[in-house]
């Protein structure tokens, strides 16, 4: 699709948004568009910057600037405007200092999938679910007792969940929110699709995706059932604020449905592994530095990283100590792939899938 046209598409749409009532504080941001080669900000085309990878907020000229990466032949603007304005979201927390984000470069190798704890936020879900269909101050206090309980029995995994709720549900719950000013039929279809994900133990697997629904529907609890401040920055997570007075439930020690599904990823992602190294398409070898990937949908299995859309990386084994160093030395592969990769990130092998 041509950048200018979707672009001016977009700022039609962002004009009717008010963005002090999405959160605390928020306004517009810069935001830019681009393809393959070329980006489109300010009313202009330029070469596509460096720091351009994935749908984010960067650094651009010295401002926090929303991008996104213009790839579908056609959109519906009402709903792409809404995520440049979860994109902005994060340019607004990176003026604010934000600090909580999660450690992506840890969690591939670290986050534990576990029956039990995507057991229980399934059931959060379903907590979730009846508090914001109707007032029910029993759903939403077995909400918090299932949380603090999860927390308590997997401390890292809901802590890592906790910071993408906090970065990326709050964006989502923003996206939603501007949506709805724009469409309300069509992010009301949205939330409902939301919670169809967020009941089905197989969205879970991976897990960051659905940490982002997760999280706009807890802060949707919260806005409706407590005064807890989801807006300001502080240093900890709005999840783990809201569970701290909270008792813990019982909860069971395993589910087998949820097992089975597990089981089921896991081989699919041996095969697909094995596909790759069968076809034997070698594109890199190295050693080489990951230094950053789609994480919205990556996962590692011990030796290899399933990845998609694109691997950034450096020669040699050491990591630049400013970003700008970074992005000169930084190279870029697009495409799906499979990836020999260690505990420390050093990859061997990188095969295209």
């Amino acid at each position: 699709m041509e950048l200018s046209r979707a672009y001016r598409e977009i700022e039609k749409r962002l004009q009717k948004i008010d963005f002090s009532s999405l959160y605390r504080g928020f306004s517009r941001f810069p935001f830019a568009l681009y393809n393959e080669t070329q980006a489109y900000i300010d009313g202009k085309t330029v070469d596509r910057p460096g720091e351009f990878i994935a749908n984010t907020a960067v650094k651009y000229n010295g401002a926090d600037t929303a991008i996104w990466h213009l790839i579908e032949k056609t959109y519906d603007f009402d709903v792409l405007a809404s995520k440049i304005v979860h994109e902005m979201l994060h340019a607004y927390q990176n003026a604010c200092g934000e600090k909580r984000w999660a450690d992506e470069r840890a969690a591939m190798v670290k986050y534990r999938y576990e029956a039990a704890n995507i057991a229980i936020r399934v059931d959060e879900a379903a907590c979730m679910r009846k508090c914001l269909e109707k007032e029910d101050p029993a759903a939403f206090d077995r909400l918090l007792s299932l949380r603090k309980a999860r927390m308590e029995r997997f401390p890292y995994e809901y802590d890592y969940e906790a910071r993408t709720e906090q970065i990326e549900g709050s964006a989502h719950y923003v996206e939603n929110a501007a949506l709805a000013q724009l469409d309300p039929a069509k992010a009301a279809e949205k939330w409902e699709q939301m919670f169809n994900d967020l009941v089905d133990p197989t969205k879970y697997l991976p897990a960051r995706a659905v940490t982002y629904e997760s999280g706009a529907a807890f802060i949707a609890c919260l806005r409706k059932y407590t005064d807890l401040d989801t807006d300001t920055f502080t240093d900890t997570p709005f999840a783990v604020a809201a569970v701290a007075q909270a008792s813990p439930c019982e909860i069971p020690q395993d589910d087998v449905q949820t097992a089975v599904c597990i089981d089921k990823w896991r081989k699919g992602i041996r095969k697909t592994v094995a596909q790759a190294l069968e076809k034997g398409k070698v594109v890199l070898e190295c050693p080489c530095r990951l230094v950053a990937w789609n994480v919205y949908d990556s996962v590692w299995d011990g030796q290899y990283a399933v990845i998609t859309h694109f691997i950034a990386y450096i020669e040699g084994d050491k990591m630049p100590s400013t970003d700008e160093e970074l992005y000169a030395c930084m190279k870029m592969l697009n495409g799906d792939f499979v990836v020999e990769v260690g505990t420390d990130l050093i990859m061997t092998h990188v095969w295209k899938r």
